[in-house]
């Protein structure tokens, strides 16, 4: 998938989240993991429409922020650095951010 497709996504996940006014995506319908760890059930809360979400699944959870203009930064833990990240398409069909992998129904379209 190209870099424009990946950012055509995640615009289309920021406008889903800014749509969604702070509803959460059911765990049931996601599955998330950072590495290389086991797929967990999780969910995405949009926080701030358009500009911040959060995915949380056991006891993990991962901040989202962007800015508007394509950057995007990620946190894992509430008192850890803030890191840029790309999202990028596996061949798994998960979307990454970084070492950050989501699965399953992830609300794009």
């Amino acid at each position: 998938m190209s870099l424009f497709h990946i950012k055509l996504w995640t615009a289309a996940l920021l406008m889903i989240g800014s749509s969604a006014g702070g509803m959460s995506v059911a765990a049931a319908s996601m599955r998330c993991r950072i590495g290389q760890q086991a797929w967990s059930p999780c969910r995405m809360v949009a926080a701030s429409p358009g500009q911040r979400w959060v995915l949380t699944w056991d006891q993990q959870r991962v901040e989202f922020v962007h800015d508007g203009t394509g950057q995007m930064m990620m946190r894992v833990g509430q008192n850890q650095a803030w890191l840029q990240v790309q999202p990028s398409w596996r061949a798994d069909r998960s979307l990454c951010w970084g070492a950050v992998c989501a699965n399953g129904a992830i609300p794009l379209e």
